[in-house]
């Protein structure tokens, strides 16, 4: 009897299995000093672009949040020293950049934000969008924002 319903649990599961991507976030800020403390609004966009994710049933991952003092010259992946032979060793199917450019100095939020996402296994870059920040008149609303903006990503991210 036990085995049978061992049998039946791990059968009802396997059918319905799902592959998750592994999707690993980079969030890049320019324009503020090196030494600075913690943007709020880089955290904000860090927390919620795990958070929809997550939610999406994929599995996520970030590295620290990278200061760069201006906007890279160079393609996003050499600006951040990522290396695709080591996240496909890791596992990671595809990598997002999230850029955020401040106003030097500026406590405000991004004035322009950058997206990248890129395959891993196809090592390519499958998206990239830009476009204007905005001020919010609360945090709450920020968040919301965020999460319809991050959204919109979720489309682009099948192998």
């Amino acid at each position: 009897m036990i085995k049978r319903l061992v049998l039946i649990f791990l059968g009802f599961f396997s059918v319905f299995s799902v592959e998750a991507s592994m999707i690993s976030f980079f969030v890049i800020e320019t324009g503020l000093p090196r030494e600075g403390e913690r943007n709020q609004h880089s955290l904000y966009w860090e927390n919620t672009l795990l958070d929809v994710f997550f939610d999406e049933g994929h599995i996520v991952s970030n590295a620290p949040i990278l200061r760069l003092e201006t906007k890279p010259s160079v393609d996003i992946l050499r600006a951040s020293a990522f290396d695709m032979e080591e996240a496909r060793n890791g596992g990671i199917d595809f990598v997002i950049f999230a850029q955020l450019d401040y106003l030097s100095g500026s406590l405000a939020p991004p004035d322009e934000i950058a997206f990248f996402i890129y395959s891993i296994t196809g090592r390519e870059k499958i998206f990239e969008r830009h476009f204007a920040g905005k001020n919010y008149r609360s945090m709450r609303d920020e968040i919301d924002d965020l999460k319809i903006i991050i959204r919109e990503l979720v489309p682009y991210l099948s192998d």
